[in-house]
């Protein structure tokens, strides 16, 4: 059983890949199996390859800085929930909104395997009308 410590280690570590819009960097502290969910946005995906997608097209489209909150551990789990606040944009764009959400976090060895991501998608409403600026 690992350390709530080492949890939140690997997690924030993980969160300051999204913030440097790092795909590889990103992958790296997932596993190959991994689960990743957006539950409010119906989002379910399996393994590294469809999340490599994701995330090329949402580095693409946004740039986003997380800050954890605060976290709790789930009793008897290599797991935590990570309570954030995000700050995200699109590139090239002044408008910022600020939302706040949580990941569920299961993690293995040094990776997460599983990740279910809860936020009210409804915010980001003005960003998504936005056409993307980046290259």
């Amino acid at each position: 059983m690992a350390t709530t410590e080492h949890l939140l280690d690997v997690v924030e570590r993980l969160t300051r890949r999204w913030d440097e819009r790092d795909t590889e960097g990103t992958l790296a502290y997932y596993t190959d199996d991994v689960d990743y969910q957006e539950v409010g946005a119906g989002r379910s995906l399996q393994g590294k390859d469809a999340l490599r997608e994701y995330l090329a097209n949402y580095f693409a489209a946004f740039d986003s800085r997380w800050v954890i909150t605060s976290h709790d551990r789930l009793e008897g789990k290599d797991a935590i929930i990570a309570n954030w606040n995000m700050e995200v944009w699109r590139p090239g764009s002044d408008q910022r909104i600020m939302t706040r959400g949580m990941d569920i976090l299961t993690v293995r060895g040094d990776q997460v395997c599983s990740d279910i991501v809860h936020f009210d998608r409804m915010q980001l409403q003005p960003l998504m009308q936005q056409r993307t600026t980046a290259a």
